[in-house]
């Protein structure tokens, strides 16, 4: 059933209706009860969050828990204003905060802090929230404080520290489609002034969806992550070093896609709906011969060390990881006939093993990841090892004028690896080039190796005017070096075929170049393909104000700057495009896309912000409210081709994007046993100027929902002296969201010349859709049992859609149905 804009509103205030019900109906019921104090560390020192003039989500250890937030996923759904989407593989998450997303395979859109260490891979957020104690949420550009990436805000992450006696705990789940949790953890004092612990967890599914060709529950979104953590905190030189060690292993699938396709003009001349379909009623069928693997593996490494030096705090740490990342899995090239004179594919054509639902039974039309080897295979690489570094002085919290200043220093390699070859039905090796002699040998190649070296320098005072009333200036400077050399095969004496496709009758027979900057310039093919470096570089202002009215009621505002570097696409990205759609036109002669270059802008951000937070009812109940107008130059995009090359990601800029809109959330502990909670937030886009699509103007920023919001109650009842019941609703609901810039616009595409007619992409986004949960238990001193249910209405909705116009279609992905599991847990 699809839900409009309205439908959702409708529901929303029914909702709220039913649920504000039953407080109103015990009103005379005595509610002393408050709610809890919650403490943020948002400008890098304690504060409460009333006196933060930021908008900030929070959640602390007991809303952790009752919630039952273990992934990241769960507690975004639960903070207005923020999406997110988890498709392709298990190192990818695109989160979007205020219309702002992350663009794949560039830099991530929000500083990401784990117990004050920042983190520089983009991917460090995908990992299981195990020992979490408390979430912070900041929206809007936080890069005066936090710096590079934090366009969009910042997540703050604070996990469990030992403490001063010998505690331990051990929690285990079990849920539908064969899933597991365990999170075990054991830690107190070691010595005179040290204190250590150590923890292990584990997450492992089959997943909820079936490979019909393989006959295989566990080979499409099947997912298992295991790790070790461990932590040392001593007493040092009269100040104390935090020690932190983490190492976990990721084994998923990857991929998992289907086709809609966007041709009208087809589907009407064939009769074949199917042609021009809705995506939002797409029927799932997974039927790639190739069991997708992704593995991860993760190393983080820090010390911290803070020390009283009289004038302040003086902290620093350094900080390293390493990330080893890649996935392998069926392509998309049976849709081009890349693989048609392959002997392979022809006899994989001749005993097809599975009937194609329509479209797909035109023959030369096959499907992308289908059950033929004539796909071929694709696989990608993303490896990461950086060194951080920060050092920073802050005053007491307990004075008029409060400040801090410090420096960042980062050192970040990144390889990266995307790569196409023939599936020969010999099995397939996981690495960059294979060889002709090879199982599976490459034919398309991008293979760049990226170094990056951050500096900066970074400064905040804040003033107390009068006593209510507090100034705000803070300030960075952040400058990026960046450089890429490529580790494409060259052909010479030794190896004179390496630098073209090595799958015999690859491409109708003929030996293409392994990278099309080759074809671009043959001569590249003996000397390889040149380095590149570049610098960029930003300041970043921040001012903000904060009035409280009252110790309960207080007015902000704030207006700022964030900022995201600029980078390199993979060597050969602009000659593949241009070779393969060049020659498509609308037909008042604009092209289809103009600006994909191997090289990618930074991208700046500029948002002001006012709003208020309040308690009410004797500290009962808490309303928050912001409205935000933010203006982005050259937004990062991520844009998926398809073609004749196979597949190909790349990242472009937007060149003017406006985006406005508000949020409220609520907190209200109506009795001292039944709470409730919501928020809300819309979010207003328009992309004012695209060079690349300059059509696209007037049309929606990509991955933004019109609205977001959620809306729950919870009952937590004792029951006798040491016992608690709780039962727990909440829903969250979504709204109007588009993926590409490309909207209500129809394009010429690769199958036009035969007949196929343009593309037409109004259907091509996802529809609004409301989610809900449910979660009961009972739990003591030492133990806790939880039977809990997710989207248990088994609501259908897509996760993501991602148009590739010059293909004539998108590649859309499924979301989880209905899981339901039970957890049980203790701890001394």
């Amino acid at each position: 059933m699809k839900l409009g804009k309205s439908r959702i509103f409708a529901l929303a205030a029914a909702h709220g209706a039913s649920l504000l019900a039953v407080p109103m109906a015990l009103q005379a019921a005595e509610t002393t009860g408050a709610l809890e104090e919650v403490v943020v560390t948002a400008r890098q020192r304690v504060e409460k969050i009333q006196d933060v003039p930021v908008t900030i989500t929070a959640f602390t250890q007991t809303e952790i828990k009752d919630a039952g937030i273990q992934r990241p996923q769960d507690f975004v759904a639960l903070t207005p204003g923020v999406a997110v989407v988890q498709t392709a593989e298990a190192g990818d998450m695109q989160i979007n905060i205020r219309g702002i997303n992350t663009a794949r395979d560039a830099e991530s859109n929000v500083a990401l802090v784990i117990d004050g260490v920042l983190q520089t891979n983009p991917t460090a957020l995908n990992q299981e929230l195990a020992g979490v104690t408390q979430l912070e949420v900041l929206k809007g550009p936080q890069g005066a404080v936090y710096g590079r990436n934090a366009v969009a805000g910042a997540i703050i992450i604070t996990t469990r520290k030992p403490g001063d006696e010998l505690s331990g705990q051990a929690d285990f789940g079990y849920g539908n489609f064969n899933t597991y949790h365990g999170d075990f953890y054991i830690g107190g004092p070691l010595a005179s002034g040290v204190k250590g612990q150590l923890g292990v967890y584990t997450r492992s599914t089959d997943g909820q969806y079936h490979n019909s060709l393989l006959k295989c529950d566990s080979c499409v979104d099947f997912f298992k992550e295991t790790g070790v953590t461990g932590r040392l905190l001593a007493d040092a030189w009269g100040g104390s070093l935090d020690f932190k060690g983490k190492y976990s292993e990721v084994k998923a699938g990857a991929i998992n896609f289907n086709a809609s396709i966007a041709l009208p003009d087809a589907a009407a001349y064939l009769g074949v709906p199917s042609l021009f379909e809705n995506p939002n009623n797409h029927h799932f069928e997974y039927i790639n011969n190739i069991k997708p693997e992704n593995e991860q593996k993760n190393t983080n490494l820090s010390v911290k060390g803070e020390w009283d030096v009289g004038v302040g705090t003086l902290t620093s740490y350094l900080a390293y990881n390493d990330q080893t990342n890649y996935f392998l899995t069926d392509g998309t090239s049976a849709a081009f006939g890349l693989y048609s004179a392959n002997p392979t594919c022809q006899a994989s054509l001749a005993s097809e093993p599975y009937p194609l639902p329509p479209p797909f039974f035109y023959p030369g039309f096959l499907p992308p990841y289908g059950p033929t080897t004539c796909d071929g295979y694709q696989y990608q690489q993303r490896d990461q090892s950086d060194t951080s570094f920060e050092l920073r002085l802050t005053s007491p919290s307990n004075q008029r004028l409060r400040w801090l200043g410090g420096i960042y220093l980062a050192d970040i390699d990144r390889h990266v690896v995307v790569s196409q070859g023939g599936d020969l039905g010999q099995g397939l090796k996981a690495q960059a080039f294979v060889p002709t002699s090879g199982p599976n040998p490459t034919d398309l190649l991008y293979n760049d190796q990226f170094k990056s070296k951050v500096y900066a320098a970074f400064g905040q005072l804040a003033y107390d005017v009068i006593d209510n009333l507090e100034l705000a200036l803070a300030l960075r400077y952040d400058n990026e070096d960046r450089s890429v050399d490529n580790k494409v095969p060259i052909c010479s004496a030794a190896t004179p075929t390496y630098c073209h496709a090595q799958t015999p009758g690859f491409g109708y027979g003929l030996n293409p170049y392994i990278n099309p900057a080759y074809t671009a310039d043959p001569t590249l093919a003996t000397t390889g393909i040149p380095s590149r470096s570049k610098t960029f570089d930003q300041l970043e202002p921040k001012i903000s104000a904060n009035w409280k009215i009252t110790p309960d009621f207080s007015l902000f505002a704030s207006w700022g700057e964030g900022f995201r570097s600029g980078g390199f696409n993979s060597t050969g990205s602009a000659a593949t495009i241009q070779q393969a759609f060049g020659s498509l036109h609308l037909d008042d002669g604009t092209p289809n896309i103009t600006d994909v270059n191997d090289t990618f802008k930074k991208e700046v951000s500029k948002a002001a912000e006012v709003g208020f937070k309040s308690y009410m009812l004797d500290h009962r109940l808490s309303l928050n409210l912001a409205g935000f107008y933010t203006k982005v130059d050259n937004m990062q995009y991520f844009n998926f081709f398809a073609g004749p090359f196979g597949l190909l990601r790349v990242v472009t800029n937007i060149d003017e994007v406006t985006l406005k809109g508000g949020e409220f959330d609520f907190r209200w502990k109506a009795l001292d046993y039944l709470s409730f909670f919501g928020g809300f937030g819309i979010t207003d886009s328009n992309i004012d100027k695209y060079t690349g699509r300059p059509y696209t103007k007037g049309n929606k920023s990509p991955y933004t929902p019109a609205y977001t919001g959620n809306l729950g109650a919870e009952f937590s009842y004792p029951v006798g002296d040491d016992l608690r019941l709780l039962v727990r609703f909440d829903s969250n609901f979504v709204g109007e969201t588009w993926f590409s810039p490309v909207q209500k616009d129809r394009l010429p595409n690769l199958f036009t010349g035969y007949g196929f007619g343009e593309g037409d992409f109004s259907k091509q986004k996802r529809d609004p859709y409301a989610v809900m949960n449910l979660r009961g238990g009972i739990e003591s001193t030492h133990w806790a049992a939880t039977v809990w249910g997710k989207n248990i209405a088994n609501k259908k909705y897509l996760q993501e859609i991602i148009p590739a116009p010059e293909f004539g279609g998108s590649f859309i992905h499924d979301s989880p149905g209905a899981a339901y599991g039970v957890d049980v847990g203790y701890k001394f």
